[in-house]
């Protein structure tokens, strides 16, 4: 559980974000409230990314030259300080103005993660093959791993440092997240929502592949899905959460 707040390490994976990297920082900077780091994972950009990072003095860079969205926030967590971690997108599809909500909420309620879930956001801005998408793997996700999420592929998360240090993570890539879900509902870790908004890309191309990060999630929950004791202490898990 968390209940105070040491430090936040906001972790940011990036690869060719040169006009949208600048904006994020800047506004996590200026808005976050508690003791704060911002750590800019970046997978070798050739746009100019990592020479806008090395110019800020309340940023660190980190180039991460093997790819993988999951090898990124990895290698990031490795080399984070903070007990709270944040993990969040340099696209500037995110509000990152609402960690402080998000970590408010991590204190409140003393849980070991707190996502930030789009399914509310007035403005629909997720792509509809993406909502549909996020849907599926998100209703296949509560039903076997008796969780109440609403947005599973949300990459905007608070993170108790000491609980991403006790489970373990093997995707390098997309499937990263879901398979973090994973693990945190085996060893009975408590999970929660806020509501958030989402925006359209400005610059640049999305990363997402969507048929083959698919491939990749499903076959990441199917893999725990067919481990008997995974699936057990699901439910033990929240039978035990249920009644507290």
């Amino acid at each position: 559980m968390t209940s105070k707040v040491e430090m936040v390490s906001v972790v940011i994976p990036t690869l060719n974000e040169a006009g949208n990297i600048l904006e994020a920082v800047s506004t996590i900077h200026n808005d976050l409230s508690y003791p704060k780091e911002i750590i800019v994972v970046d997978g070798n950009s050739t746009d100019g990314t990592k020479e806008i990072v090395q110019g800020l003095d309340y940023c660190r860079l980190i180039v991460e030259p093997r790819r993988g969205y999951g090898l990124a926030l990895m290698t990031g967590m490795k080399n984070a300080k903070g007990n709270i971690i944040v993990m969040v997108d340099g696209d500037g599809t995110y509000e990152v103005r609402h960690i402080n909500r998000m970590i408010t909420k991590m204190i409140e309620k003393d849980v070991d993660m707190v996502l930030a879930t789009r399914m509310y956001d007035p403005n629909k801005a997720m792509g509809i093959m993406n909502f549909l998408g996020n849907k599926v793997i998100t209703t296949f996700y509560d039903f076997f791993y008796a969780q109440f999420l609403s947005d599973t592929q949300s990459g905007f998360r608070a993170i108790s440092h000491q609980a991403i240090d006790n489970v373990e993570l093997k995707a390098s890539d997309m499937a990263y997240a879901t398979e973090m879900l994973m693990q945190f509902a085996k060893e009975g870790y408590t999970m929660l929502e806020v509501p958030t908004t989402y925006k359209s890309r400005k610059y640049g191309r999305p990363k997402l592949r969507r048929f083959k990060s698919g491939i990749e999630i499903f076959t990441t929950m199917v893999r725990g899905i067919l481990d008997a004791d995974t699936i057990r202490k699901c439910q033990e898990n929240w039978k035990k959460n249920r009644f507290k």
